[in-house]
């Protein structure tokens, strides 16, 4: 792959989203509730000639669905690898520690996805003295991930790219460039931009410091040659890679880092290749796509639950609009002979307050009917309304939801709702579904990620029972395992819902024959009791002996217990 390549596939990705990009501002504005001033009709704020109303329905929409696919506690359960490499607990543990973390992330990517197209986590390494915290992960929008359209399956692409601006100083010293071998631009939001020439224009031209100053940056995974490509547009006129490979820190931090946390100096960069791989060598890319709806033909181009209902939001507003402004126009108004009323008597009428006397200039007994006129405001149309609500209706029925998500009361009965939410929860079902492989694809490039930044070294965890204290090392994290997404797989609420569940089960189990040691020993472990409380119980003293009475008197006086040896206690 060479520089002139990945520029020709940057100008094809270009190109397609500067073809959306208007529709992508009308869906944001749908979400954002600022339609008119998207629409540029009148200057938005400026009221005093015409009325513009917004409708909050796309913004209704998008949170519908996010309320219903939203994770709580997102979590994983990992599966042993098939050939009994890793460890499953170990990697479990890892992977869900960084599930809850990136909550909020996930929920980002999610509105994206519904707002948008589609939708990308980028995991990426950063320097941290914890080794459980070098990977950071972001939302990213679809325009910022260069996929290979011709490919008909994520896993089958020939290469992915990201791309993203960033500042100047800081372009220069990862890659260890001079400043004066950059073109610099300044920074602004890709959706907002009107064109891609506006883009261009807004180029730095005028000499700023170096913090108002940013580069475009293209992080190229060549999936073919197995190799990771960094170029800039904006760097030697693109005929130059910016750099070739990825820094990662592996082991300890750089020195003078590493010498304020009192770690060794020891730091080793990977420079060449991809070099997240899972056990079985295949090259990682840490990009999770998250695509709620797909091209039927083009499987790597998404499409956006806004876009398909845009047509009806659009009519919402424009009706809403339309409504208001008719609504305002039915004002109480009167024409008068001029000069029948004076200024003072006007300003009376114009005020409209109850028991308030006008004076008239006009000679007693003149009757007042022909001089004073209400002026007739003819009435909204009842369809206007009906196709108000039509409207409306369309775009509940493209959402896919049941009534009672959106606060509908039916009059069905309980056994119809239980049906009517089986069936309308189908795309919700499907849509979680799709988010729960992000989830675990994300628990498992994670893992990958983790495995390459440990290096040789071992950091020290304390897991559950019975595990319990252990050394976490690249080797466990390296296997083929299954991940299963979860919610809320290990939280207080859970663990309360399992100690409930373990105490109302115990008679239970007692009955089928489990020993008790056994059964207090799992008690002490959900419960997190001393583990004293496992000590086996002590022998009872041995009664003391009746000295008072002889042996022949004290066995008369005790009875014999049917099935017990005689002159034995119970």
């Amino acid at each position: 792959m060479t520089p002139q390549q990945i520029a020709d596939i940057l100008a094809q990705h270009d190109a397609y989203w500067d073809a959306q990009r208007a529709e992508l501002r009308e869906q944001k504005a749908f979400y954002m509730v600022n339609y008119w001033k998207e629409r540029q009709a009148v200057p938005y704020g400026d009221r005093s000639q015409v009325l513009r109303t917004e409708l909050p329905k796309g913004y209704a929409v998008v949170e519908s669905y996010l309320g219903s696919l939203y994770a709580k506690n997102p979590a994983v359960s990992v599966g042993p690898d098939i050939r009994g490499r890793g460890n499953p607990e170990v990697s479990q543990a890892t992977a869900n520690r960084y599930l809850l973390q990136i909550r909020e992330q996930l929920e980002d990517a999610t509105r994206l996805a519904l707002v948008f197209p589609c939708a990308f986590l980028k995991l990426a390494p950063v320097d941290n003295v914890d080794p459980l915290k070098r990977v950071s992960t972001a939302a990213v929008p679809p325009w910022q991930v260069i996929v290979d359209a011709s490919s008909s399956s994520w896993s089958g692409q020939r290469y992915v790219g990201h791309v993203y601006l960033m500042p100047l100083e800081e372009a220069a010293a990862r890659y260890s460039r001079r400043k004066d071998g950059f073109q610099t631009r300044s920074y602004s939001s890709w959706v907002d931009q009107l064109s891609e020439t506006a883009a261009a224009a807004g180029q730095s031209t005028q000499p700023v410091n170096d913090t108002g100053r940013w580069v475009r940056v293209v992080e190229f995974y060549d999936l073919t040659e197995d190799r990771l490509l960094v170029w800039s547009p904006d760097f030697k006129e693109g005929d130059r890679y910016l750099f070739e490979g990825v820094q990662v820190q592996v082991g300890a931090l750089e020195a003078n880092a590493a010498a304020a946390a009192g770690l060794p100096v020891e730091t080793e960069h990977v420079r060449s290749g991809i070099p997240y791989k899972s056990a079985s060598g295949r090259p990682i890319v840490p990009i999770i796509p998250l695509y709620f709806s797909r091209d039927p033909e083009v499987p790597m181009r998404g499409l956006a639950l806004l876009w398909r209902i845009r047509d009806q939001l659009r009519e919402a507003n424009v009706m809403r609009t339309y409504q208001a402004q008719g609504v305002r126009r039915m004002a109480r108004q009167w024409m008068v002979r001029e000069g029948f009323l004076s200024d003072e008597s006007a300003s009376k009428l114009a005020a409209g307050l109850d028991g308030e006397f006008i004076e008239v200039d006009a000679p007693p007994g003149t009757p007042l009917a022909g001089e004073l006129i209400p002026v007739s405001n003819p009435p909204i149309p009842a369809d206007i309304g009906l196709y108000g609500q039509q409207v409306l209706q369309d775009i509940n029925e493209a959402g896919l939801l049941a009534p009672f998500t959106r606060g509908q009361a039916t009059g069905a009965t309980a056994t119809e709702n239980r049906l009517l939410a089986a069936y309308s929860s189908s795309e919700i079902g499907r849509m979680a579904r799709i988010r729960d492989s992000v989830i675990s694809l994300a628990a498992s490039t994670y893992n990958v990620m983790l495995s390459v930044l440990l290096g040789d070294e071992a950091e020290p965890l304390t897991l559950p029972n019975p595990i319990g204290p252990t050394m976490l090392s690249a080797e466990d994290l390296t296997g083929d395992f299954e991940y299963f997404a979860v919610d809320s797989g290990s939280t207080p609420v859970s663990d309360l819902a399992k100690q409930q569940a373990l105490v109302t089960q115990a008679p239970l189990l007692l009955q089928l024959g489990v020993p008790p040691d056994k059964l207090r020993e799992e008690l002490v472990r959900v419960f997190g009791f001393p583990e004293d409380f496992n000590a086996p119980a002590a022998e009872p003293a041995p009664a003391p002996a009746a000295a008072a009475l002889p042996e022949a008197a004290t066995d008369a006086a005790m009875p014999e217990a049917p099935g017990l040896p005689p002159n034995r206690s119970l």
